[in-house]
C-alpha cells in the first residue's frame, strides 16, 4: 500500500491506515464465520457448547488435539498438556475424560481469550449499569414479531432460537440415499449382463427372468441375489436368516472393542462411529429419567441396576463383557431414548418401538446385526422391508399411545410372519 519510499508523511498515513482498516475488516469477518459457520469436522455434539462461542481457530486446533486421544487416553504423564499451558485450551487428557463420560466439551474450559468474539472494548468494574446486557426489549421484539409471522415463518424463527438456546441440539441429520437414476453406461466394462443402460429393471423383467430360470431347472432366483451380495460383507450376511438376506443393501462393520454395539449406535444416529461414550451417557441419563422410572422398575425389575450400572464406563479401549450393550434390555432404552424403531437381526430377530409415545410416519429405523456370538454391526435395509415381532415385556408394559406402533407398521409385520419358514 505504500507503493514507493518516497511518500510524504500524509501518504503514508493514509496507507497504514487502510492497512489497518482492511486487518479490521478481515478480523471482524472471522469473528461471524465463527458465530455462524461451522465446519463438517466439528457439527459433533461434543462441541455443542463451544460452536458459536468461540474461534474457530480454537475448533481446529481441538480437534487436532482431539485425535491423541487414542493414545493418550486420560494419562497426563503421557499427555504433557501443551496445549493447556500454552494456549488455555483443553489438552488430550481432558478430552479423554470428556469422552469417556459422553459430556460435551464445557465451554469454561477455554481461555476467555479465545472466547472473546468482539472488537468492543469492554466496560471496567463499576461502569456497567447493565443497560449493556439489558434483553428486555430486544425479547419484547422478539415475541412481537414471533406473533405476527405466519406459521412457516413461526417455524423458521423458532428453529433460530432453538440453536441458541439448546446449542447441544443439532437439526443435521444423514444425507439421504443416492438414487438410482437412469443414463448411458460411462465406463467400459461396467455394463450390467442384461440391461443395456444403468436403471432399475422393470417388473416385467424380473417375471421374464424368474420364468426362464424355472424353464430352465436351476437353482432358485435367489441364487443370484446372493451373487450380488458377495461383496457385502458375506461373512456376517450368511449368518442372518434367509427370507430377510434379499432385503439388506450392505453391511458396515465397526471396530470390535467391547463398545461395537454403542458405536453402531451413535454411527447411526449422527453422531460417528466414535461418538459412542456420548451413546453410554445419554442412556445413562434415560434409565434414571424420572418420567419413565415407574416404566423401568417394572421392566427391568430385579435387573435395574445391572442395567444401570453396564452403561457406566471408566476408560477408553477395550471394554469387559459386562459392559457389552445386550438385548433386548438396552433395546428398549434405544428405542425409548431416540424416539426410533430399533430393529436386531440375529437370534432371535426383534423390534423395539418407543414404549411412551404415539406412532410417527416418519421416524428413523436403526437396523442393527448381531454376529460371530459376540460383535454388532450395521446393517442398511432397503425401503419397506419386514420387520420381524416385538417382546413379550414390550407387549405387556408399553403404554396405551404405544399400540399405534404395531397398527402403523402391521403390514410389514405380517409380511415378516409369512416369509419365516414353518417349523414343523
Amino acid at each position: 500500500m505504500l507503493g514507493n519510499s518516497i511518500g510524504d508523511m500524509v501518504k503514508c498515513w493514509e496507507a497504514m491506515n487502510n492497512n489497518l482498516r482492511l486487518q479490521l475488516g478481515n478480523i471482524r469477518a472471522s469473528f461471524q464465520k465463527s458465530f455462524y459457520e461451522v465446519e463438517h469436522a466439528h457439527v459433533s455434539p461434543f462441541y455443542g457448547y463451544l460452536r458459536g462461542s468461540v474461534s474457530r481457530v480454537v475448533l481446529r486446533r481441538i480437534a487436532e488435539e482431539l485425535l491423541r486421544v487414542n493414545y493418550v487416553g486420560t494419562n497426563r504423564q503421557i499427555c504433557g498438556c501443551t496445549l493447556r499451558t500454552s494456549y488455555g485450551l483443553p489438552c488430550a487428557c481432558e478430552l479423554g475424560r470428556y469422552r469417556v463420560g459422553g459430556i460435551p466439551i464445557p465451554i469454561d474450559v477455554v481461555h476467555v481469550h479465545w472466547r472473546k468474539l468482539t472488537m468492543e472494548v469492554e466496560l471496567e468494574i463499576g461502569e456497567d449499569d447493565g443497560s449493556e446486557v439489558d434483553m428486555t426489549a430486544a425479547m419484547d421484539e422478539l415475541w412481537r414479531r414471533f406473533r405476527s409471522l405466519d406459521v412457516i415463518g413461526k417455524r423458521a424463527l423458532r428453529s433460530r432460537v432453538c440453536e441458541l438456546a439448546y446449542p447441544t441440539m443439532t437439526t443435521l441429520c444423514p444425507p439421504p440415499k443416492k438414487i438410482k437414476t437412469k443414463g448411458g453406461v460411462k465406463k467400459k466394462g461396467k455394463k450390467p449382463a442384461d440391461y443395456d443402460v444403468y436403471r432399475d429393471p422393470s417388473y416385467h423383467e424380473y417375471v421374464d427372468k424368474a420364468s426362464q430360470s424355472s424353464q430352465r431347472q436351476s437353482q432358485p432366483s435367489q441364487t443370484s441375489k446372493k451373487i450380488k451380495l458377495s461383496k457385502k460383507q458375506p461373512q456376517f450376511i450368511v449368518q442372518f436368516p434367509n427370507h430377510i438376506r434379499s432385503y439388506i443393501e450392505d453391511v458396515v462393520n465397526v471396530e470390535s472393542d467391547g463398545n461395537c454395539g454403542f458405536r453402531v449406535i451413535a454411527s447411526l444416529h449422527g453422531y460417528g462411529e466414535d461418538g459412542w461414550p456420548m451413546v453410554h451417557r445419554e442412556l445413562g441419563l434415560e434409565i434414571i429419567d424420572k418420567d419413565r422410572s415407574t416404566l423401568y422398575d417394572k421392566l427391568f425389575s430385579n435387573w435395574l441396576s445391572a442395567v444401570r450400572e453396564s452403561l457406566m464406563i471408566e476408560s477408553f479401549g477395550s471394554q469387559p463383557p459386562e459392559k457389552w450393550m445386550s438385548l433386548p434390555d438396552i433395546g428398549y432404552l434405544i428405542a425409548n431414548r431416540y424416539n426410533v424403531v430399533l430393529v436386531c437381526l440375529g437370534n432371535p430377530c426383534i423390534t423395539f418401538f418407543p414404549m411412551t409415545s404415539s406412532h410417527s410416519p416418519n421416524v428413523s429405523i436403526y437396523c442393527i446385526g448381531f454376529v460371530n456370538q459376540n460383535h454388532w454391526v450395521q446393517v442398511n435395509m432397503k425401503e419397506g422391508f419386514p420387520l420381524p415381532p416385538v417382546t413379550l415385556d414390550w407387549k405387556k408394559f408399553r403404554s396405551h399411545i404405544a399400540t399405534t406402533w404395531m397398527l402403523g407398521f402391521a403390514g410389514r409385520m405380517q409380511h415378516w410372519q409369512l416369509l419365516t419358514p414353518v417349523v414343523a
